[in-house]
């Protein structure tokens, strides 16, 4: 449903409801809440102002399903989509009058989306109708009313307004046969249960490889930011990141990478470098503070950072760190990946394979 590489961290509220049910009225609510407005229909407005084409509801029905039919079911929300990017989508947004179920496919593509039902009574939303006489609506009675909604209830051309396909597909419902203040707390309502429905919690092992990217920037090696996070059912034992030993002076210090100035390639000579790796001094600060990390697990994060770049890579630990891991007694090993995921790795399995065959043979190395 969401699609974070587009929009970011933000709502999007979709409003859809039969004629004059209040959409408007919802929406106008939101904005005091800081919502910004978009409607379907104002796309359609716009076509007819460049044809010069006179704003009755019979035209921009008629205008609406010749977009869809030329352009596809989804434009009208495809400009809208487009315009939200343009503007920088740096805030939330209420998209009113979406009338196809394909309007409501293509907005579900953005972050956080929730189409919103504006349910209300026949006679409530004829009388609401007789009083905003909207675009020349015109409506003289109950049954006139009702005659010119069945257009927008159902038809077989997918180009046209499925307004009953709307309401099924809908996640939520507001009750607008009320008063405004009653229409208050019913958006009051709906914010709240959007908020518990959209909450993100994510699991353990993506908390504490987040934590493990922020200790990284602590890093002061030239080449790499790097932290690591010890764990015993969840509950933080110790951390490390990459730098130089206590009291000596670190690539920033120095101004230069030994390991670059002496032409080491990487994954070889550890000795040679002025850091200790994350890992390392994760096991370390546990001993320095008399904490056990038996049976823990590990998280790492890493960056490739040499001049000024930032890379995401493979966080898996060096031979040096696997074998302080194993005979710390740490149990499972849980890595940053490059594409930004995660790999879980079980301890006992680096075991068994050195066991068969040398560790120089791993399947899974730094650097590689």
């Amino acid at each position: 449903m969401h699609n974070n590489d587009l929009i970011g961290d933000l709502m999007i509220i979709g409003t859809t409801g039969f004629l004059a049910s209040g959409k408007g009225a919802v929406s106008e609510l939101l904005k005091e809440k800081g919502f910004t407005i978009y409607s379907c229909s104002d796309i359609i407005r716009e076509e007819c102002k460049e044809r010069s084409i006179e704003l009755t509801r019979d035209n921009l029905q008629k205008i609406g399903n010749e977009l869809r039919e030329r352009f596809g079911a989804n434009i009208l929300t495809k400009r809208l989509a487009n315009k939200l990017k343009i503007e920088g989508l740096g805030r939330n947004y209420v998209i009113e009058s979406i009338r196809n179920p394909a309007e409501i496919d293509e907005l579900r593509k953005l972050s956080k989306f929730i189409l919103v039902f504006i349910d209300a009574k026949a006679e409530t939303r004829y009388q609401r109708a007789k009083e905003r006489l909207k675009e020349k609506e015109h409506i003289n009675s109950l049954n006139e009313f009702l005659d010119s909604e069945k257009k927008e209830m159902e038809s077989k051309d997918p180009n046209s307004q499925q307004l009953l396909k709307c309401k099924q597909m809908a996640e939520l419902t507001i009750d607008n046969n009320g008063t405004l203040e009653d229409l208050k707390k019913e958006v009051d309502d709906l914010l709240v249960k959007i908020q518990i429905r959209l909450k993100e919690k994510p699991d353990w092992h993506r908390y504490f490889i987040d934590l493990a990217k922020n200790i990284s920037i602590r890093s002061n090696c030239l080449s790499a930011n790097m932290g690591a996070i010890i764990t015993k059912e969840n509950v933080i034992l110790s951390t490390g990141y990459v730098g130089a030993p206590r009291k000596t002076k670190d690539c920033y210090e120095k101004g230069y990478c030994l390991r670059r100035k002496l032409n080491i390639p990487s994954g070889e000579r550890y000795e040679l470098c002025v850091s200790v790796h994350a890992e390392q001094n994760a096991i370390i600060n546990s001993a320095r503070n008399g904490v056990s990390v038996k049976d823990g697990t590990m998280y790492i994060y890493g960056t490739k950072v040499y001049q000024n770049s930032n890379i995401a890579i493979d966080a898996i630990p060096c031979f040096i760190c696997k074998k302080m891991i194993i005979n710390a007694g740490i149990k499972t090993v849980v890595c940053s990946t490059k594409d930004g995921s995660y790999k879980v790795f079980d301890v006992d399995d680096w075991i068994k394979e050195w066991q068969e065959k040398d560790m120089i043979d791993d399947k899974h190395q730094y650097g590689k």
